[in-house]
Formats: C-alpha cells, structure tokens, sequence
C-alpha cells in the first residue's frame, strides 16, 4: 500500500514551529494554505497561526471563529485549505479521541505538533476519514511529510 504524501514549503515549517513553541505550555493552532497537485498531493505553502479559544488551552484548542473566518476570506481563493494544525505540549504527535471527533475531517491534512522535547518537535500529518463500519467515528491515516 502506498502511503499519503504531503508537501510544505519550509518557511511555512518554520512558521509553524515557531508558533507552537511561543504559545507553550498552550496548544497552539492554526491553518495551512496551498494548493492540491494534478494528482492529488496536498502542498502547504503558508502558515496562518490562530488564537486559540479553548476553555482550557493547556488541554485543548479551538480555533478562534473570528480569525478563522478572517483567514479564510484573506485566502479569497488563491489558495486552497490544505491543513488544520494544532500543538500536544505534553504528548506524542497523535490523534487523541477529541481530535477524532472533529467535524473538520474532510479537510486534507491535521497536522499535530509534539513538544514533548521542545529541543526537538515531533510532527506528523494525518488524514481524517470515516471508518468504513461506523457512521461517527474518524480514523486516522499517517501521511509521509515532504519538506520542500
């Protein structure tokens, strides 16, 4: 089976990065905007960060809905959602149960942030998809990460 693949422009990597490790002890958050390939791989070109409006962000993330709405009118269909982002500041870069529960599973990517060694963040991309038994329950499917 062949795996996923994703692309990132290495400015929006380092943009990314670089928000999840200023928002700790938080989950940050944020979107990848790009564009999908004649043949289907996903490439994130550009980091926007979003405040995160979680009742508890030590825990969780919420994107903020007025700067979600404002990054994705500032897109004005240059560009493509390509990717929700969000950070684990304690934990392995892994879907927990509440990121499965996400009703935003028909975008491309979710990526997650570990900082568990914030010397040496952890990222790994998954798409979201429906299991095939069950109405309401998310699988996720590891992509391979290309850094171009």
């Amino acid at each position: 089976m062949n795996r996923l693949q994703i692309r990132i422009d290495r400015q929006a990597w380092s943009e990314m990065i670089g928000h999840c490790l200023e928002a700790m002890p938080r989950e940050a958050c944020g979107l990848l905007f790009g564009c999908l390939s004649a043949t289907g791989i996903p490439a994130a070109l550009n980091y926007v960060p979003i405040a995160n409006a979680a009742a508890n962000p030590l825990y969780s993330f919420e994107l903020h809905p007025q700067e979600l709405v404002q990054a994705l009118y500032a897109a004005g269909g240059k560009q493509e959602l390509v990717g929700i982002v969000h950070s684990h500041p304690r934990t392995a870069p892994y879907p927990s149960n509440q990121d499965l529960a996400t009703l935003w599973h028909t975008t491309p990517s979710h990526w997650i942030v570990s900082l568990r060694d914030p010397a040496l963040p952890e990222v790994k991309a998954f798409a979201f998809r429906k299991r095939q038994q069950e109405d309401f329950r998310l699988e996720a499917i590891s992509y391979e990460i290309v850094l171009e």
